[in-house]
């Protein structure tokens, strides 16, 4: 007894079985993560070392140069860049999505080990952090209230910030806004004169006094004592009675003790305001949540939300905590447009299985088999690991097609089998038998071409991780419909709906019976048609299938009119706006300047939005020095469905401003959401001379702008007007006097800048003790006949004998690309104007208008080097796809002649493609390219069960015409059935998604145009071609 026979005989079991995983599936589904896109780990290190008061070039040449050459010999390194700022280095290592970054970062530490004698004393030791999708914040809180900004903070570090960390999986707190208490030793210049002392040497003598060791431990009596030595400061009288120094030479011989309260003032205090942060208007704190990598973030924003309440009764009077921006909300809205074009795909499949069948048992039969597929699928994805994202739930609206294929075909032979009289078990025994090994192969050649989408998941970086889920997804629906198919879907048409023919079961009702009979006409009409049309075809073979070549070959020609992007954008539900005056604007005329641009965005887009945060003085994503010359507007949307005016449209808007800052240097500068490049623009300009490379890269901003208005937002990543004063050291004059150079340098920023001497824990808490000079000593130009530094023999010196002073400007940052300085020229694309487009007109200009000087290197980044790198790698998988449909062709055919024929139909889907794309106005994208190999899978399909079936009746004696005739007249409403089925099922995705779904809708409008043509092709060029390359084995 074979399976066809076992699962009809035994219903109950096969119930059971189903029954068991579907309970399954329902206990469990709830359980799976919600995301927008499937987690990922980055493959990228980034190595970050501070170097107080140290400007860009100084970082360059002596933190990120030196830890570079180190860093570059790490094992399978791809890429290594790094940006160098002000007291910051930051270096990027980038490494192939297959490379096990617990290994690489073991291989990273080593090399900075090696490293660590190369870099300044006075540098910091390098941090590494891994990166990951999970460091973008999963929700932005804030908070308001009637305090001051540095109050709100401290409630925020104390109070709130602790609580929200301690909910379930969260995993860090970050604050913004406000500065951090710190306890303040201002110190007089004269006193310090008059007592022979230097900052450097009140900093040391704090350090020195402020200390808690452990001393060891004795034994006595056979119990073990801890001895710990605890010298820290308990209060801040203990601060100002630290003795500095010793003065000889009194009227009794004896020496005056100088402690710190006689050269400077100690108080608690607030650093210097180096940013601001407004929202909604209001003085406010921002707190940035992230989630632990493994946790669900619609769940964890579910708990913050519930906790935020009792958060707030925790605060003081006037003070709230209110959610600023929350992922999930998008996710949620991502999700619910998915599962809704999801269901619409299921109710469509469904009107056309029925008109179709017209029959209620079998059109149950079906209906039941999707649901069971999709939750039994979904039980697999539990056990593999995957999560329910944008890109799963597409892989599943791309199966559902699929899913009702299988079972089509088989319940299709079944219910002919009863139109012949067969008896109801018999007629789901064979006509599963009959079909088991045709949908097998169609199942195989679809899962094929998605096997070397995983293999070749880490050639494609992020694209490749992102697909990995996608194809997961669908081989696991495609395998699961299989097992419905030839198990589930025959025991419920013999035992449970129990299928019948209208000569079994006539309709009673005449105006039911009459519509039905309509229908069947036009059935029988339509097969009766296509039989005769393609009876006549086939006395014209050569010429029918030569006028289908020459039509393949004009669509061919249209192609280069489609253009291509990297990937189609993505509605915005956020956008900011980063505004930059010239370098050491001051951050109260940076503040009044950015007031008007929030005016505007006040007076025009009221009601249009929910919030807006507004932050004066910019620093990086990693911290580094804050620039008081940067700031940025952060315009919060309500969710997509209730936007009455789009981020886009928005933008348009605020882009009109722009000329009323003629001072200021204004861009978008959000992260664009989903996959792809924020700037499709990036050409990337190398070499050695940072001044060569930014004159040139100035030249080529103003040209591009001139000549290319297609081009949005163009700029520079490099702002090159830092205004800096130089200590020129003379070494030899130092050398002499005993001064060594870093002596000077530490007392010279010590001056400016201040100096952490140590921590005072009070409370629980850490203060920093910031040695500096009083507010009337300091000038905006150092005095370097004020500032002393002791040389070898004690004797104390002023700085201006051994150095001078320059004024200058500089880089406000470095970047440096495989260890080469590097500025990137960035820019967006209107909307319609593709990234080949674009390519081709800068590739124009460049060859036209510009002369690349003698060590200046230029190259395409961004959209362009990706589209090329990308589009190489997804032709490889699609010949490989290509090779193993056709092997498994081979294989159940044994002949090589048989899987040609069905062969002919993939280019030929090229057709409906390229007219679908023409028609719409939209790019091809990477997106389109997965549709175009799911499509080599597809499109096969109809053309195995066809082959096989006209081999059979050939089998049966008929003749080569008769049979390709009669096969292909059998398998007509078979195919129309499931190309429509599967087109619906798709349709509300490809057209009907809504927000939020613009990447992934080029998948199903590339399955739907091609599965179209390929469906028509199969239905006459297949039997056409079957005629023409057998008619001498068949004669």
């Amino acid at each position: 007894m074979n399976i066809t026979e076992t699962v009809v005989n035994r219903p109950v079991a096969v119930s059971i079985v189903f029954a068991l995983l579907i309970g399954l599936a329902a206990f469990l589904v709830p359980s799976i993560p919600v995301e927008m896109f499937p987690d990922m780990e980055m493959p990228s290190i980034l190595v970050m070392t501070s170097y107080p008061g140290a400007g860009p070039e100084d970082v360059e040449k002596n933190v990120t140069e030196m830890l570079e050459q180190q860093l570059s010999n790490v094992s399978d390194l791809k890429e290594i860049s790094s940006t160098s700022s002000e007291g910051s280095s930051m270096i990027m290592l980038e490494f192939d999505f297959s490379k096990d970054l617990d290994l690489a970062t073991n291989d990273v530490r080593d090399k900075l080990e090696l490293a660590s004698n190369m870099i300044p004393d006075d540098a910091n030791s390098p941090i590494i952090f891994k990166m990951s999708s999970d460091m973008m914040p999963v929700m932005t809180l804030a908070v308001e209230g009637s305090q001051s900004q540095n109050e709100l903070r401290k409630v925020a570090e104390d109070t709130i910030q602790p609580l929200v960390e301690r909910i379930s999986g969260v995993a860090t707190v970050s604050v913004k806004g406000g500065q951090q208490e710190i306890v303040r030793i201002d110190v007089s210049q004269n006193r310090l004169e008059a007592y022979n002392l230097t900052l450097s040497r009140v900093s040391s003598s704090l350090a020195a006094q402020n200390y808690q060791l452990g001393s060891g431990s004795i034994e006595e009596k056979g119990t073990d004592f801890l001895i710990r030595t605890d010298a820290e400061f308990s209060s801040l009288e203990d601060i100002e009675n630290v003795i500095i120094s010793n003065i000889a030479g009194g009227p009794d011989s004896s020496s005056k003790v100088i402690r710190l309260k006689d050269v400077a003032e100690v108080s608690l205090a607030f650093e210097d305001e180096e940013n601001r942060v407004y929202i909604n208007g209001l003085t406010g704190i921002t707190l940035s949540v992230q989630k632990e990598s493994d946790a669900n973030s619609i769940d964890v924003s579910d708990k913050i939300q519930d906790e935020i309440k009792s958060i707030n009764n925790a605060l003081p009077a006037g003070m709230e905590v209110l959610v600023l921006s929350d992922s999930s909300s998008s996710i949620r809205s991502v999700m619910n447009q998915t599962y809704s074009s999801l269901f619409q795909g299921i109710l469509l499949a469904m009107v056309v299985l029925f008109f179709f069948l017209r029959t209620w048992s079998s059109t149950l039969i079906i209906a039941l088999s999707i649901p069971i597929s999709i939750f039994v699928t979904i039980l697999f994805m539990y056990f593999m690991g995957l999560s329910l994202n944008l890109m799963t739930l597409t892989g599943i609206i791309l199966g559902l097609g699929m899913v009702v294929d299988n079972s089509i075909v088989i319940l299709e032979n079944i219910f002919r089998y009863r139109e012949r009289g067969t008896r109801l078990k018999a007629s789901a025994i064979l006509g599963n038998r009959e079909m088991v090994k045709s949908i097998t192969a169609s199942t195989l050649t679809t899962i094929c071409v998605f096997i070397p989408m995983v293999l070749f998941a880490d050639n494609i970086g992020m694209f490749g991780q992102i697909f990995k889920s996608l194809s997961w997804t669908i081989i696991i629906a495609m395998s699961v419909s299989l097992i419905v198919a030839i198990t589930l879907v025959p025991t419920l048409s013999a035992n449970y709906l129990k299928v019948r023919t209208r000569t079994q079961k006539p309709l009673k009702n005449k105006a039911l019976k009459k519509i039905d009979n309509a229908f069947e006409a036009g059935f029988n009409a339509l097969d009766n048609g296509y039989k005769k049309l393609l009876a006549a075809l086939m006395n014209h073979k050569k010429k029918t299938l030569l006028f289908i070549f020459l039509l393949f070959a004009l669509t061919m020609l249209q192609i280069p009119k489609m253009g291509m992007v990297l990937t189609p954008s993505m509605s915005e539900d956020s956008f900011t706006v980063s505004m930059e005056l010239p370098t050491g604007t001051a951050l109260d005329e940076t503040e009044q300047q950015v007031r008007q641009l929030v005016d505007n965005i006040e007076y025009e887009m009221a009601g249009h939005y929910e919030n807006m945060v507004v932050t004066i003085g910019e620093s990086g994503m990693f911290g580094g020095s804050v620039e008081s010359n940067k700031a940025s507007v952060e315009v919060k949307l309500p969710d997509y469905q209730n936007q009455t005016m789009t981020a886009d449209e928005m933008k348009t808007m605020v882009r009109t401003w722009f000329n009323d800052f003629p001072a200021a240097t204004l861009e978008f500068t959000s992260m664009r959401p989903g996959m792809g490049n924020s700037n499709p623009v990036d050409l990337v300009i190398q070499s050695d001379s940072l001044d060569q490379a930014i004159s040139f890269s100035d030249d080529l901003v103003e040209l591009m702008k001139a000549n290319l208005p297609k081009v949005q937002d163009l700029s520079m990543d490099m702002d090159k007007g830092l205004p800096q004063i130089e200590l020129v050291i003379d070494r030899d004059r130092a050398y002499s006097l005993g001064v060594d150079m870093y002596t000077v340098a530490n007392e010279v920023s010590a001056s400016i800048q201040g100096k952490t001497a140590t921590r005072y824990r009070v409370d629980g808490e850490e203060l920093d003790v910031q040695v500096i000079l009083r507010e009337e000593d300091k000038s905006s130009i150092p005095d370097l006949n004020k500032i002393f530094v002791v040389n070898s023999s004690g004797t104390r010196i002023a700085v201006s004998n051994v150095a001078h002073l320059e004024r200058s400007t500089g880089p406000v940052a470095i970047s440096r690309e495989n260890e080469q300085r590097t500025i990137h020229i960035l820019g967006g694309l209107n909307q319609g104007y593709s990234s080949t487009e674009a390519q081709a007109d800068i590739n124009a200009l460049l060859a036209d208008q510009v002369i690349v000087p003698d060590g200046v290197t230029i190259s395409m980044g961004g959209d362009f080097k990706d589209i090329a790198e990308q589009g190489t790698q997804m032709v490889i998988i699609l010949v490989i796809a290509l090779i193993l449909v056709f092997g498994v062709m081979a294989a159940q055919f044994e002949s090589l002649k048989d899987p040609f024929i069905i062969f002919m139909t993939i280019p030929l889907m090229l057709i409906g493609v390229v007219l679908l794309y023409l028609i719409t106005g939209s790019s091809f994208s990477i997106m389109s390219a997965v549709g175009l190999v799911v499509l080599v899978g597809l499109v096969v399909n109809n053309g195995i069960v066809m082959v096989d079936y006209t081999k059979m009746l050939l089998k049966r004696g008929e003749n080569l015409v008769e049979a390709c005739v009669n096969a292909a007249g059998n398998r007509l409403k078979p195919i129309l059935m499931t190309t429509f089925t599967t087109i619906l099922g798709m349709y509300p995705l490809a057209f009907m998604g809504g927000a939020g779904t613009e990447q992934v809708q080029p998948i199903a409008q590339t399955i739907i145009g091609g599965l179209l043509v390929s469906s028509l092709m199969t239905l006459f060029v297949t039997p056409l071609l079957f005629a023409l390359m057998n008619r001498r084995k068949y004669k």
